[in-house]
C-alpha cells in the first residue's frame, strides 16, 4: 500500500498548514488540518478495505484449462467485473498477456494471449492488480483469483499427428495389411538363395555358403526409389532445437514413406547409438515415432489430447481417434523390435556398402552438440565417396543462456558448416524436404490436405 500522487501533495499540504496553524496559533488551520487527517484515515481505511478482499473484483469463468502447441497464441477472454478503476499486471507470467490492463468500474470482457516458446506446464492463481481508494490517496495491490492452467507441446506433435494419419490411411495395424515390396537392391533382408548368373558377388553369403557347400546369396527388398538413411544426433543445446530437429526428423522419414523410398534411421546421442530402424517405410516410422515421444519426453496419449487444437477437420480428427487402438499397438511392435546391433558409423557404413546400391545419407544435427560425433560420421561416409547432405536447425543459439552463448553457438554452427561443405556435403537447412512424386502428399501439406 503507498500513497498516490495526489496522496502525496494532500500530505504535504497538510504538513505546511499543521507549520503554519502552530506558528501563528490560526485554529481555523488546525480545524483544516484535522478535517484533511481525518479524510486520510477514512482512504487509508478504505484501502485495507480493498487489499482485504472487499469490492466486487473478480473473473468469470474463473478457471481455465487449456492446450496449446510451442509458440502458438491461444486466446481466452475472462469477464472482468470491477467496482473501481483497476489496473492489471501480468508481468509475474511472461507466458501471459493482456490485450488492455487499465479498467474503469464495470463489466469488461479482457482479451488474454497464453504462449510459450518452451514446451511444458504453466500455472497461475490469479492476476496481480493495482487499485486506488475511492478518492485516489492510495493505491493498494490486490490478486484476482483466476485459475489458469496451460499445457504447451512441442511443435513436433504437428509433424507426429501427420505421420499417425499416414499410418491410419496406409492401413497400419489392420488385418490383412501387405506391404508391397519386390526382391531387389534395397536395405531390408528378404532371403538367403542359391548363386544365379548375374548375381553381385558382394551379395554373397558366406556362413550360409559354408553350411550348404553351396554358393549362396542375400537378397533384400527393394521398395521403389533410391534408398535413403538418416543419421540423427540427438544431442541439441535445448529444447527448442531439440522440438525442430524431431519435427524435422519425422518429416524426412514420412516424406520417404510417401513417396515409397526405402528408408532407414540411426539414431545417437553422446557418441552411443540409440537405436537403428530399417524395414518398410511404415515400420520405420512408427519406430521413429517412438524415439521422438521418448527423447521428446511426450507420451502417446498427449498426441491425442491435442487433437482438438490442431487445426484438421472433423472427419481426419474422427478418423484418427477410430484407429488409435490399432496406431497403439502398432507403435508398441515397433518399440519391441529387435535393431541391428551397429555400434559404430565404420560399422554402419561398412554395412551398407555391402548393398548393390549405396545408399543416400542425410545427417540431422544442431551443429552445436556432438560435433565429434559428427565430423567423424562426415569424414566415414565422405571416405566412401558416399551422397552425404548434412541438415541443421537454422538458429540453435537461441536455446544459449544469454549473448555470449549464443556467439559461441552461433561460430561454432558457422564451422561445422564450412567443414561440411569443404568435404563435398550438400547443405539442407530446416526447412529440408525431399522432393514429392506427383500425386502424393508432401509432410508439410499433410495437416492441411
Amino acid at each position: 500500500m503507498k500513497l498516490t500522487s495526489r496522496g502525496k501533495r494532500l500530505a504535504v499540504g497538510l504538513i505546511l498548514l499543521t507549520g503554519f496553524g502552530v506558528i501563528f496559533l490560526d485554529l481555523l488551520l488546525l480545524a483544516v488540518v484535522l478535517f484533511g487527517a481525518a479524510f486520510l484515515v477514512y482512504e487509508l481505511g478504505d484501502a485495507v478495505y480493498l487489499t482485504r478482499g472487499g469490492g466486487a473484483f473478480r473473473f468469470e469463468p474463473a478457471k481455465f484449462d487449456e492446450k496449446a502447441i510451442r509458440g502458438a497464441d491461444k486466446r481466452v477472454e475472462p469477464t472482468l467485473r470491477t467496482s473501481r478503476a483497476i489496473q492489471l499486471d501480468a508481468s509475474s507470467a511472461p507466458w501471459l498477456s493482456l490485450g488492455a490492463s487499465s479498467f474503469a468500474a464495470g463489466e469488461w470482457p479482457v482479451d488474454m494471449g497464453l504462449t510459450s516458446e518452451l514446451a511444458g506446464r504453466y500455472t497461475s492463481e490469479g492476476i496481480p492488480s493495482e487499485v486506488k481508494s475511492r478518492y485516489g490517496i492510495f493505491s493498494t495491490r490486490m490478486t484476482i483469483p483466476l485459475d489458469i492452467s496451460l499445457r504447451v507441446y512441442p511443435r513436433f506433435i504437428s509433424t507426429a499427428i501427420a505421420a499417425l494419419e499416414f499410418l491410419m490411411r496406409s492401413g497400419a495395424g489392420t488385418e490383412g495389411d501387405v506391404e508391397m515390396s519386390s526382391i531387389g537392391a534395397g536395405l531390408e533382408y528378404a532371403e538367403t538363395r542359391e548363386y544365379q548368373s548375374g548375381d553381385s558377388l558382394r551379395r554373397i553369403d558366406w556362413r550360409a555358403t559354408a553350411r550348404s557347400s553351396t554358393l549362396m546369396v542375400k537378397h533384400y527388398f527393394r521398395e521403389g526409389g533410391g534408398a535413403l538413411h538418416v543419421i540423427y544426433s540427438v544431442e541439441a543445446p535445448g529444447p527448442r532445437t531439440h522440438d525442430e530437429m524431431a519435427a524435422q526428423l519425422i518429416d524426412l522419414v514420412l516424406s520417404a514413406a510417401v513417396r515409397g523410398t526405402p528408408v532407414s534411421v540411426t539414431a545417437y546421442q553422446k557418441g552411443a547409438r540409440l537405436s537403428r530402424f530399417t524395414g518398410s517405410g511404415r515400420a520405420v516410422l512408427a519406430s521413429t515415432l517412438n524415439l521422438v515421444f521418448a527423447t521428446g519426453g511426450v507420451s502417446y496419449d498427449d498426441v491425442y489430447s491435442i487433437l482438438d487444437v490442431v487445426s484438421i477437420s472433423k472427419d481426419r480428427r474422427a478418423m484418427l481417434l477410430a484407429g488409435r487402438k490399432r496406431l497403439a499397438e502398432l507403435l508398441q511392435r515397433a518399440g519391441g523390435r529387435k535393431h541391428d546391433p551397429v555400434t559404430d558409423f565404420g560399422g554402419l557404413v561398412a554395412q551398407l556398402a555391402s548393398l548393390d546400391v549405396m545408399p543416400s545419407f542425410i545427417v540431422l544435427s544442431s551443429l552445436v552438440a556432438g560435433r565429434a560425433l559428427v565430423a567423424g560420421a562426415i569424414d566415414e561416409l565422405r571416405g566412401r565417396r558416399a551422397g552425404v547432405t548434412v541438415v541443421y536447425p537454422a538458429k540453435p543459439w537461441r536455446d544459449a543462456p544469454g549473448l555470449e552463448g549464443a556467439y559461441v553457438m552461433a561460430r561454432a554452427q558457422e564451422k561445422m558448416l564450412k567443414y561440411a561443405e569443404s568435404a563435398g556435403c550438400e547443405i539442407g537447412p530446416i526447412p529440408f524436404r525431399l522432393s514429392p512424386l506427383a500425386g502424393t502428399p508432401s509432410a508439410e501439406g499433410a495437416l492441411r490436405a
